[in-house]
């Protein structure tokens, strides 16, 4: 009998992260910032209007995993919890406020429209430019360079040309990697290896989500949304005006990739495809456009495709 699998799941987490110290070169500030990002992927705004967690299914377990290896890190650094934790861990930056009006206004609408993941395609942000967006076809495709902005909203800045990499290197894992094993020190200390993917040309993108979940009404501080019901028609026509407006371009659109930077699938990572774990819940879909001439700054473009009442709904809160 496999004794292991009887224990707790917490117990079994614990153990497994005990097996594997991943985290464990990062410093306080850094380990503070993925119990963060970790926290943000639990939280759901439930069909009640109320905060709560995920479902304990293939998805929901890995991330309640992940939480428990932070946790644990702390233990291990600072003694049983709540050592270690302080109200920076979680309070670096505002909360989105899942228990606001908008946040129950947001499950009302959403209630009624009984809307499958992966079904549709939603566009959030203030009810002027939704208007539009609907009506008149409005849209601004932006350039990845403006992402990095200061003064965006949490759920929205990020630098969409670099993504930060950091692992924590054993004796044995420097000698899988040097032309020189034989010549490691028995007692070389762990070393810390930081890689960044960079994108040294700009590109242009247009960001909408796969969720249904009402909660990103909140992240997004967004009071309507346009709800794409034909995605096809919806790709057709904005690739149909943005050949002619952007030139000589390659394009690409799909679902985006999110990159746990500790441990990563893979090293050979898209980055206009790619993004951090801690936006996992935005489950992202995004259609990028690349100068054949690469840029390093681009400028956005504002574009029309025209109504499209006829593949598309508006909410507004």
């Amino acid at each position: 009998m496999d004794i292991e699998a009887l224990l707790p799941r917490h117990i079994q987490a614990r153990r497994q992260y005990d097996c594997n110290r991943y985290a464990r070169h990062l410093s306080e500030l850094e380990l503070d910032r993925r119990i963060r990002d970790i926290f943000l992927n639990l939280l759901i705004l439930t069909s009640e209007a109320k905060i709560g967690l995920p479902s304990v299914d293939d998805q929901g377990i890995i991330w309640m995993e992940k939480f428990i290896h932070v946790l644990e890190e702390k233990q291990l650094r600072h003694g049983p919890f709540p050592s270690g934790i302080t109200r920076n861990t979680l309070h670096s930056e505002p909360f989105p406020d899942l228990a606001s009006a908008c946040a129950q206004k947001a499950v009302e609408a959403f209630k009624q429209m009984a809307l499958k993941p992966g079904s549709v395609l939603i566009k959030y942000g203030k009810r002027v430019y939704m208007e539009r967006l609907l009506y008149d076809g409005c849209l601004r495709i932006q350039s990845a360079s403006y992402f990095k902005q200061k003064d965006l909203n949490g759920a929205v800045r990020d630098d969409e040309r670099r993504l930060p990499l950091s692992f924590a290197l054993s004796r044995e894992d420097i000698k899988k990697i040097v032309l020189n094993p034989q010549d490691v020190p028995e007692l070389v200390p762990d070393q810390r290896a930081d890689v960044v993917i960079h994108s040294p040309a700009d590109y242009w993108m247009y960001c909408l989500t796969e969720s249904v979940g009402p909660r990103l009404f909140v992240d997004f501080d967004a009071d309507a949304c346009v709800i794409i019901r034909d995605r096809q028609q919806f790709t057709d026509r904005l690739y149909s005006v943005i050949s002619t407006a952007l030139g000589s371009v390659t394009y690409q659109a799909r679902q985006v990739e999110y990159v746990d930077p500790l441990m990563p699938k893979t090293m050979d990572i898209f980055l206009p495809f790619a993004k951090h774990f801690g936006y996992s819940y935005q489950s992202e879909y995004r259609f990028c456009w690349f100068p054949v001439i690469p840029v390093p700054n681009l400028r956005y473009m504002d574009l029309s495709i025209g109504n499209i009442e006829d593949i598309a709904d508006l909410i507004i809160l």
